[in-house]
């Protein structure tokens, strides 16, 4: 499952606000003077909201409960971001490969009814039985248990508690608190949480070098919300299709004139009134929105800025950003038993966290021979050596009794999350990045 994007898939909202800033002249290609456009390619809303993932999906939709004008611009030809469904040809059985479940709290609760989509306890599990091995040798780890977690949790969820200002976005005091900024690693020798680490590198999958991040981050990951999630059970649509809402909030905004898909900005002008003028390049043709506000829901990177009238605090903010990358699949024909989930665990790694780059492992679905497939690397990589690694660690696996056949493995569907968990240093952290960050 993809925990996070779960996590991060929390329909957290995931956005900056823009307000007044100092304007740029725009590139004449890509006008934003009124005169230069037929009415009918002018949208004049309240707010544009950049993006149309969980983040930018929810913010239309309350604003939009809120009595505001709206349009979203997404990239791609559907709502949706990280949350990737599969229709299986023959059954037209849906497959969650993406994000899989959502948190189990009352702004998912209230969200879902509001597109008449129904809710239930997720049910992930499809394995009757499991071999772990280090993928680095194929080798099944004879005796590995995962811990029992609960006594550390609950220490964790101690030390949380004294940062209650995590709970929502990046708002640290100055000077940061040291704690925040050690590695997890110390964090975990430190409080003897050893127990937890396997269960928050499952719930994390994608955060790839989880051990020698801030501890912050990982307070950010393995929230009180979500620890109280483990109590009550993840939820997922009742239907085990989770796009079911992008579904429903597609036909919402189209009926409102508010999204464009298959779209992308080439310019943005911001005026000193607060008030911003965006060139949007649409599958009919360029139209200028004229808004009150912006929303960004897509990561802040310098990538997704093209054509904006950044400042230079802006640039820099943006340019100091690292991410890491994760990618979902499915797959037949591996040659792996119906029932039988393998998992990637390291023999003599701290934890026995696997190796990464390279493969969580392969994961029973509800579809007999239908095989889920994550894996996530400290850095981006090309999905022809993303695949190549997987077809590697499929065919080194030595369980006695099986024949992995990397060779006639088919790939179903496949999606390179990038670019995914944005972080910096702790060193930038305690000079006022997140400060900075958040007055823009």
């Amino acid at each position: 499952m993809e925990p996070q994007q779960g996590l991060r898939g929390s329909l957290k909202v995931l956005a900056l606000v823009y307000f007044g800033l100092a304007a740029a002249l725009p590139d004449v290609l890509h006008s934003t003077i009124p005169d230069k456009y037929e009415e009918d390619d002018i949208i004049t809303c309240d707010v544009c909201i950049v993006g149309g993932g969980s983040g930018g999906t929810y913010t239309a939709t309350r604003l939009r409960q809120l009595g505001q004008s709206v349009v979203v611009i997404e990239k791609e030809p559907i709502l949706g971001g990280h949350t990737n469904t599969y229709t299986v040809p023959s059954s037209g059985l849906k497959i969650d490969y993406a994000v899989v479940v959502f948190h189990n709290n009352s702004i998912v609760r209230d969200y879902f009814p509001h597109y008449n989509v129904s809710l239930a306890l997720a049910v992930t599990d499809f394995r009757s039985s499991t071999s772990n091995v280090d993928f680095r040798t194929g080798i099944v780890v004879d005796n590995f248990t995962t811990p029992d977690p609960t006594a550390a949790i609950a220490t964790f969820a101690t030390q949380l508690e004294k940062y209650p200002f995590l709970a929502t976005g990046i708002n640290l005091p100055d000077p940061v608190p040291d704690e925040l900024l050690i590695p997890f690693k110390d964090f975990v020798q430190k409080y003897n949480l050893g127990d937890m680490v396997q269960t928050v590198m499952f719930l994390g999958q994608g955060h790839a070098d989880l051990l020698e991040q801030p501890t912050l981050y990982t307070m950010k990951l393995f929230s009180l919300d979500l620890i109280q999630t483990l109590a009550t059970g993840f939820i997922a649509t009742a239907a085990h299709d989770n796009h079911l809402i992008y579904d429903a909030a597609t036909v919402e905004f189209t009926n409102a004139n508010s999204l464009l898909l298959s779209s992308h900005i080439l310019s943005v002008q911001r005026n000193s009134n607060g008030t911003a003028n965006i060139v949007a390049q649409t599958p009919s043709g360029k139209k200028l929105i004229k808004a009150k506000k912006i929303v960004v829901a897509v990561p802040p990177n310098l990538n997704n800025f093209q054509g904006w009238d950044l400042d230079d605090q802006e640039k820099d903010v943006f340019s100091t950003y690292r991410y890491e990358a994760y990618y979902t699949a499915l797959s037949t024909n591996t040659g792996l038993p119906l029932t039988l989930d393998v998992t990637n665990i390291g023999a003599d790694t701290p934890f026995n966290l696997p190796v990464l780059p390279g493969t969580y492992g392969f994961s029973v679905t509800q579809q007999p021979g239908l095989v889920d497939i994550k894996y996530a690397s400290p850095f981006v990589q090309d999905i022809e050596t993303v695949k190549s690694t997987i077809l590697s660690q499929l065919g080194g696996l030595q369980i006695p009794g099986v024949e992995p056949t990397p060779d006639k493995l088919q790939w179903k569907a496949f999606k390179a999350h990038v670019p995914f968990f944005q972080h910096v240093t702790a060193n930038q952290i305690s000079g006022g990045f997140y400060r900075r960050a958040n007055s823009l």
